[in-house]
């Protein structure tokens, strides 16, 4: 009982430190946006699929800081079109505020490199596959992108393979 109530509170703990990053000024307009919203109404919000929570999951600190940039910048965009809605001028000030807490958490603990890099991106996947003069470009390309895709190849899944295939090996000699 007494481990039960330590995890307990060692949970909580994590759980404060890692919200008391938060400003208050910023946090207290959140709240006030959730009440005003009513986030804690409605079926729908709690339907198992979380729009941004755990999405980070699985993926290194560097892949992890580039989701999190296209993250704040979902909401940059969501805050914005909820501002534009709104009539209340109080709620769009808080809207503001909160846009600006995360513009300066980007700012501050983002490189411009993640931007970069989201750019890159999104240019890639705006490419249009119907186009002759792309598929040709691409297909010109192919040998030179295989290359380097290669080259980055994550080297432990190469390994795993490399080592489940000396022990077959093992196995299929050991029977003859």
């Amino acid at each position: 009982m007494i481990l039960l109530l330590e995890i307990c509170l060692l949970s909580f703990g994590l759980m404060a430190s890692s919200e008391a990053s938060i400003p208050p000024n910023a946090r207290l307009h959140i709240e006030q946006l959730n009440n005003y919203y009513k986030t804690t109404e409605g079926a729908d919000l709690f339907d198992g699929k979380p729009l941004f929570w755990g999405r980070l999951d699985g993926f290194e600190k560097p892949e992890q800081k580039l989701l999190m940039t296209i993250i704040l910048d979902a909401y940059n965009r969501i805050l914005t079109q909820m501002q534009n809605e709104t009539e209340d001028a109080e709620v769009q000030n808080k809207l503001i505020k909160v846009k600006v807490y995360l513009d300066r958490l980007k700012l501050h603990y983002f490189s411009d490199k993640h931007n970069k890099l989201k750019t890159q991106a999104s240019e890639v996947m705006a490419l249009k596959e119907t186009d002759p003069l792309v598929q040709r470009k691409a297909l010109f390309e192919l040998i030179k992108v295989y290359h380097e895709a290669d080259n980055l190849r994550d080297t432990s899944v190469q390994n795993h393979r490399s080592r489940r295939q000396a022990k077959a090996s093992k196995k299929h000699r050991s029977k003859s």
